[in-house]
């Protein structure tokens, strides 16, 4: 790097060749020009400094040209200016460097502005993104996050606030991970400024909160004594040393991800640009192990298991936008707007699918739309890169996030609730927002599912109770001029026999298992709306009745124990 600085600060140096020539000749010129020029490389030597210590730029010419084109030109531009100033004529060697000055300004204004325009429809197929007509695979009930940024932060801030000697670290931002196959909400503990590094040997851990159980507990993870973090200073801030490894790549951001045992990383991804600097592609992920600083530079298709955000939100979020507005070209953009699509920057969110693997999520709409629908929706695999536009009927005009959030803010008025981070799923085949209800403080409510096609509410405190109450409005017809599948229309009675029974507790409590005769499916029902159910028994004859959704568990509507004739 400092290598790179002693170069680059010779573009700071007078770039008249004239005057050159005039200080080997002339002693008296001499002796104002080289002091002049020290003072210049001097100057050079700590202004790229800075910008390749501080800036962390990418050590590519591509790179180097747009940190260092606006000193180039301004030096061309100034230094000839003088000369003409001074020299009280034009000379062949002014004249060249005030050409180059506006050759060089010309030529970077194109690449900044002109050029972007140019590959708008390159951009739009950049992605590679694939559209899909058909309503997206089915989430499984377990997959889905129900416990909301803001709740699970507060609760984060109040165990962060019992940490010993709090005021000297701050809690980074909280991302969603799997951790051994389930959901949390992380957080890294970060160093509190500079001075706070220098009395601080280490940053003792981060704090993890379940994001499926509302009712679980944050936990300060202080196993790990974390030396290498992005608010560490010099050698051992995170960034730093990822640059000073690997000069070439362009870093994007970086997120926080244990591993499935625990041990803490930072995972910084990265990428390449197709068009000068724009147009990033994801390409892979540097693994930096903030205990020990040891590094580890990965494809995204040779990623450890553990890692779910190996591409960025912001390259997502591009992907998404080039898809939508660069569809017809660049000027169609603004004049015709055939088939243009704006996605809601601020709604990017990341979701699971049914193989645990995290998407970025975004709806889009038509632009200058009503602000209450969608035009469909993209989904980005944030281990792969790639990218889903679901476009067809089923999702053009549905509600979009914030239409969802109100409709739930409706519902709750009276209890001064909100609807928080809304995110879309496909529920029983339908699309469907899944909202966590939260009060003024961030306390955790309810769980509100939203049908997105006819903004139907239902709510409940579990998340399993909240699934039955919504297969039993899909049963019970939203709209009937609307098309509800025939799996969910079959509401069934019927009297069967107890072949086995266990139990199995969860965050929505004791749950009662029970296995009929002659049937595959396991069928439940929640404690807390039957204290009867523990009493039922092998051989007993239960009475019914369920929705027949075809999924291997099904939820007891109501039943009668005929066994016991109650």
């Amino acid at each position: 790097m400092f290598i790179y600085s002693l170069i680059t600060a010779l573009l700071f140096l007078n770039p008249i060749a004239g005057n050159w020539s005039r200080a080997f000749k002339n002693k008296k010129a001499a002796s104002t020009f080289w002091p002049e020029n020290m003072a210049r490389y001097i100057l050079g030597v700590i202004v790229s400094f800075s910008i390749f210590y501080f800036g962390l730029i990418d050590l590519t010419w591509h790179g180097i040209l747009h940190s260092f084109a606006v000193i180039i030109v301004i030096n061309l531009l100034l230094s000839s200016t003088i000369s003409y100033y001074y020299d009280k004529k034009v000379t062949w060697s002014n004249r060249a460097a005030f050409t180059l000055g506006c050759l060089v300004a010309v030529g970077m204004a194109y690449m900044w502005f002109i050029y972007p325009i140019q590959t708008a429809s390159d951009r739009h197929a950049l992605p590679e993104a694939e559209t899909e007509l058909e309503v997206m695979e089915s989430a499984d009930e377990e997959n889905i996050r129900v416990v909301p940024y803001g709740n699970a932060r507060y609760r984060s801030e109040i165990v962060f606030g019992d940490l010993d000697g709090s005021a000297r670290y701050n809690l980074g931002e909280s991302s969603i991970q799997t951790i051994d196959d389930e959901l949390f909400w992380v957080s890294p503990i970060e160093f509190d400024g500079f001075f706070r590094w220098i009395t601080t040997d280490h940053v003792p851990g981060y704090i993890k909160i379940s994001a499926e159980d509302p009712n679980d507990q944050a936990e300060l993870v202080d196993g790990y004594e974390m030396n290498y973090v992005p608010s560490a200073y010099f050698g051992s801030n995170a960034k730093r040393m990822v640059r000073q490894a690997h000069e070439d790549i362009i870093i994007v951001s970086e997120s926080f991800e244990p591993d499935d045992e625990g041990h803490p990383y930072y995972v910084f991804s990265y990428g390449y640009f197709e068009f000068f600097r724009h147009g990033n592609k994801a390409d892979g992920v540097v693994v930096l192990d903030a205990v020990t600083g040891e590094m580890e530079r990965y494809s995204l298709d040779e990623m450890p298991e553990f890692i779910d955000q190996g591409v960025a939100e912001q390259t997502a979020l591009e992907y998404a936008t080039w898809y939508g507005q660069y569809g017809g070209g660049f000027l169609n953009r603004f004049i015709g707007r055939d088939g243009v699509t704006e996605p809601r920057r601020n709604e990017m969110i990341g979701v699971y699918g049914s193989e645990r693997q995290m998407y970025w999520f975004v709806d889009h709409e038509r632009p200058r739309g009503s602000g209450n629908t969608m035009v469909g929706f993209s989904m980005v695999n944030a281990r792969t890169g790639e990218m889903t536009y679901y476009g067809g009927q089923e999702a053009r005009g549905i509600l979009n996030g914030n239409a969802a959030r109100d409709r739930v803010d409706r519902a709750f008025e009276r209890e001064q609730w909100v609807g928080t981070q809304p995110v879309l799923y496909s529920i029983y085949g339908q699309y469907t927002w899944v909202v966590p209800v939260v009060d003024r403080n961030n306390g955790f409510q309810k769980i509100a599912l939203v049908h997105a096609d006819s903004g139907r509410v239902v709510s409940s405190e579990s998340r399993r109770e909240v699934f039955n109450e919504y297969q039993s409005l899909l049963a019970s017809g939203l709209d009937p001029d609307m098309d509800i599948p025939t799996d969910l229309a079959e509401e069934v009675e019927e009297t069967l026999t107890v072949q086995r029974v266990t139990q199995s507790t969860d965050e929505d409590g004791t749950i009662v298992m029970i296995l009929f005769e002659e049937r595959n499916q396991v069928f439940t029902v929640p404690v807390n709306r039957s204290q009867l159910a523990l009493f039922i028994e092998p051989g007993d004859e239960l009475e019914v009745e369920y929705i027949d959704t075809g999924e291997d568990s099904i939820a007891i509507r109501n039943y009668r124990n005929l066994s016991l004739n109650r």
